[in-house]
């Protein structure tokens, strides 16, 4: 996951997905409706058990909110 820089990939695209429902859906709520990246390594699989190949991760609303700050051309930390 470090080596490929799945975690800043898996963030941006959590982030994407975020702002689009937060525009997209009135009733959208990141803590009822928003569960986390799932990436499926079938090759670690070995079917013995339920977690080999398996990566979870749910950022923070924080988190993803601070990446769209950035993105928005501010600053890290409001520096802007």
């Amino acid at each position: 996951m470090r080596e490929h820089n799945y975690g800043l990939q898996f963030t941006i695209y959590s982030m994407a997905l975020h702002q689009y429902l937060l525009n997209r859906d009135p009733d959208y709520s990141y803590e009822d409706n928003f569960g986390g990246v799932k990436y499926l390594f079938v090759r670690g699989m070995d079917g013995m058990s339920r977690d080999y190949g398996i990566f979870n991760y749910r950022a923070s609303e924080e988190l993803l909110n601070q990446v769209q700050y950035i993105f928005n051309g501010n600053g890290v930390g409001g520096e802007g």
